[in-house]
């Protein structure tokens, strides 16, 4: 379907306010090709109103090689690529974004895209050297997000050893904690478990749970705590771990899972816990039950 077409169906099945946004951004027959920001914007348009398919059209014609009139436009190839529904094509689209800019935004971004195709496709490897390269162009002061993927690129690859690594520089960069360095905890102490360092894991995971009493971290850093603790042979401490988890997160995800791993616990006789055979409910009787697999 061509571009026009594209944006004529738009305006025949959309709203009166969708059409007049899309008649004003398309560009009349003899006139000049629409700027890369209106381009943008009326794809943008059209997905909004629920034409994906018209809108991938549309750009693909604007950056259509050797034809488009946006073929060397590095924040129109973006763009495609972030809107297509085919994969081939969103990885051409950001190559060529690529090639034609020197805008560390757009370069970041389009290496985010490449990364996140890879690692859907279980290629963990091409993943986290997209990740990297993403990483060397930001503008954040410090790791950011393409760090933090690049980290559970090579933890999903098996290489855990590496990931401890990757998710302690990031850990322990700069004095004073922040959202990512926080987040790279709990990657570090799922590293530490799958590399075979359960001890090692709880303690990392504790140490996030104390520091972070109040907030959402707190529910999946008791349960990597209580994780650990229990492959690690402390099944006492890994049920003190899961019943903190309870009272102190009742609502959380994490809390359903603990209930049931608690009831395992009474119904395990060779274990014989204090009170392991205690009221499981948590502050809250009306808690999710686990869903059933």
């Amino acid at each position: 379907m061509s571009a026009r077409r594209g944006v004529a169906r738009a305006v025949w099945l959309g709203s009166l306010t969708a059409a007049v946004v899309v008649c004003v951004a398309a560009p009349a027959p003899g006139d000049d090709a629409p700027t890369a920001e209106a381009a943008i914007e009326q794809a943008r348009a059209l997905v909004g109103q629920g034409h994906q398919e018209d809108a991938e059209a549309y750009l693909a014609d604007l950056v259509r090689e050797g034809e488009g009139p946006h073929e060397g436009s590095a924040t129109v190839l973006l763009e495609a690529a972030r809107l297509s529904t085919s994969v081939e094509d969103c990885r051409a689209y950001a190559a060529r974004a690529i090639e034609r800019t020197r805008n560390s935004a757009v370069l970041e971004a389009a290496h985010m895209l490449l990364g996140d195709s890879y690692f859907a496709e279980s290629l963990y490897l091409s993943a986290s050297l997209e990740y990297e390269k993403a990483a060397r162009h930001s503008s954040g002061r410090g790791p950011g997000a393409a760090d933090l993927k690049r980290a559970r690129s090579i933890l999903a690859s098996g290489d855990a050893g590496a990931a401890v690594e990757t998710y302690r520089e990031i850990a322990d960069w700069g004095a004073t904690p922040g959202e990512v360095s926080t987040v790279a905890g709990l990657g570090l102490g799922r590293a530490l478990l799958e590399v075979g360092r359960p001890g090692e894991a709880a303690e990392q995971f504790e140490t996030i749970a104390r520091l972070h009493e109040e907030t959402e971290i707190r529910a999946p850093a008791l349960a990597g705590a209580a994780e650990s603790h229990e492959v690690a042979g402390q099944h006492e401490d890994a049920v003190v771990a899961l019943r903190r988890l309870i009272a102190d997160c009742p609502y959380s995800y994490e809390a359903v899972l603990a209930r049931a791993k608690l009831r395992t616990y009474a119904l395990t006789d060779s274990l014989a816990l204090p009170g392991a055979d205690a009221d499981t409910s948590g502050a809250a009787d009306d808690a999710p039950e686990v869903p059933e697999q």
